[in-house]
């Protein structure tokens, strides 16, 4: 069996190849086209699809997931997205949040032309329910084993109990659901951002997936021509990726520097390398950027290499930057 390629930071829209093409079993209207692109540029936790529906086709079956969270972003074309039991049209711009609990599905509603979507979500590798309501099945999965239930065979295991109270859990009260669809007219007013260690970084950030989404994020960033994103970093724990819209910048990637453009994708697993952007001096560079939502609940190191700095996040509030060789003990980086 051949070796799997190693994987690219940097995944060029010329450099694709074929497109990969599936269909759910359960849905004869099913046919979608595309390329894992996160996978081939090593990211783990995080999924990242390029995908395209043909004319009336469908891309999987109505479903709900109970633990993973799930987006997609219309790049070309029209669609029809079901949220539950509610259709929404769907067109270039727009982003609709998939959360677990809301049961959804997208299809290419044109006779002429295809839905082209960059669509994600998390890679969960341990355990998953999710149901097909219209077909009453439930799907329990376990790694990569799964079983498939009718509904009709249920057994009552507590006899008249469906649900126990959630106090019991520790979990809150349901609060009124945020908004799923983010349509390209109404993403309101971006927030302007300048980053403390890098004078010429500049960047407008809207972000999407917030707050219907907790564990994961996507937003659309702009750079000036001739600004930077950031600042040179490697994040030790969060997976990171975004796909150029328009514009053309360069990618500093570790060592190297790589030109980009409409169409590319970067991935940047956990580690190394360090890497930045940069708009052209000559236009604005736009591109979608997703990763690891940042909570009160998780915690971060983000390295600064070329600064020799190190800063540390406990929750979203609670950081400190040290200087690499200030540490006392244990000084490896």
């Amino acid at each position: 069996m051949p070796d799997a390629p190693p994987p690219r930071t940097l995944i060029r829209a010329s450099e694709l190849g074929p497109a990969e093409s599936s269909s759910h079993p359960y849905n004869p209207r099913s046919e979608v086209h595309g390329w894992m692109i996160s996978r081939a540029a090593g990211l783990r936790r995080i999924a990242v699809n390029l995908a395209w529906l043909p004319p009336g086709k469908e891309s999987a079956l109505f479903h709900v997931h109970y633990r993973e969270e799930e987006w997609a972003f219309v790049l070309e074309g029209r669609g029809v997205v079901e949220l539950d039991e509610a259709e929404h049209e769907v067109g270039p711009g727009d982003f609709v949040a998939f959360p677990p609990g809301v049961a959804h599905h997208m299809r290419n509603a044109s006779a002429d032309e295809r839905l082209l979507l960059l669509e994600g979500g998390e890679i969960i590798p341990d355990v998953e329910v999710a149901d097909f309501p219209r077909l009453r099945r439930r799907m329990v999965r376990f790694g990569n084993r799964f079983a498939v239930y009718p509904m009709e065979a249920e057994i009552e295991f507590i006899p008249g109990v469906k649900e126990l109270p959630r106090e019991f859990f520790g979990l809150a009260t349901p609060g009124e659901r945020p908004p799923l669809l983010v349509r390209a007219r109404e993403r309101g007013e971006a927030r302007l951002y300048h980053h403390p260690q890098n004078p010429r970084s500049e960047i407008a950030l809207t972000w999407l997936s917030r707050p219907a989404l907790k564990r994961i994020s996507v937003g659309v960033a702009a750079v000036p021509a001739g600004r930077e994103s950031f600042v040179k970093h490697a994040h030790r724990h969060d997976e990171e990726w975004m796909y150029v819209l328009s514009g053309r910048g360069t990618a500093v990637i570790g060592d190297r520097e790589e030109p980009i453009g409409p169409g590319d994708f970067l991935g940047f697993p956990a580690g190394e390398p360090a890497h930045n952007v940069r708009a052209s001096p000559d236009g604005e560079l736009v591109y979608l950027l997703g990763g690891d939502a940042w909570s009160a609940a998780t915690i971060e190191i983000v390295d600064f290499p070329e600064l020799g700095l190190r800063k540390t996040f406990v929750g979203t509030r609670s950081s400190m930057t040290f200087p690499h060789d200030a540490a006392v003990e244990g000084k490896g980086t």
